[in-house]
This record gives structure tokens, C-alpha cells and sequence, in this order.
């Protein structure tokens, strides 16, 4: 096989990975496994040749598929954000339920005289 049509099979691969549904339990799995097919497809892309005539067709497949992928890894980036910024939260509700006054100044009530 050419070089565009290994690079068209790990782009369509790609896209039936990004398009699966996440969820908690899969979705270490899955980042793992989308990071594997963009190491191989960066690799792939610097020992590409300029396409001929027939592979033209292949490449604007690349291209659009390309552009779905694209779109679908910034959606789920961003629930990846949104679930971390969660857990920061319940950590920190968590912690302040455990322990509500660690925030309160140790000063509180004291008299401090400065005067020497």
C-alpha cells in the first residue's frame, strides 16, 4: 500500500474512535489509545510524498475526516476539563466539610500590642 492509504486507514480508525461513546470507565482507554494513532499518524505525515493524481481522492478524505476528528477531540477535551474542574471542586467542598474552620485566621479575637 501507498503512504496516503496506510495514513487514510489510521485517520478512519481514528475517526470510529473519536465518535465512540465516553464514558468514565473507557475513557482512559480511549485517550491512551487516540494518543497512539496521532504519534503514528505524526510519524507517518513527515515521510509522506506529494500526492499524484489518484491519491488527490484519498486526500481530501484525510481532510474532511480530519476536520470531524478535530472537532469531536475539542469536545471531549473540553468534558475532560469540565470533569477535572469538578473534582477540584468536590475536593475542596470535601475538605472544607471535613475541617471548616482551617480557613479562619489564627488572630481571630486576639489582642496584638505593638507598642514596645
Amino acid at each position: 500500500m501507498s503512504g496516503w492509504a496506510d495514513f487514510l486507514l489510521i485517520t478512519k480508525e481514528l475517526d470510529e474512535l473519536v465518535h465512540r461513546p465516553v464514558h468514565e470507565k473507557n475513557r482512559v482507554s480511549i485517550v491512551e489509545h487516540v494518543e497512539g494513532l496521532l504519534d503514528r499518524r505524526d510519524t507517518m505525515l513527515r515521510d509522506l510524498t506529494q500526492p499524484v493524481d489518484e491519491e488527490k481522492v484519498m486526500v481530501q478524505e484525510v481532510l474532511q475526516r480530519d476536520l470531524r476528528i478535530n472537532q469531536k477531540l475539542e469536545f471531549l477535551f473540553s468534558g475532560l476539563k469540565r470533569d477535572m474542574r469538578n473534582m477540584k471542586k468536590q475536593k475542596s467542598s470535601k475538605q472544607r466539610y471535613i475541617n471548616p474552620y482551617q480557613s479562619v485566621s489564627g488572630y481571630d479575637g486576639t489582642y496584638v500590642d505593638h507598642k514596645k
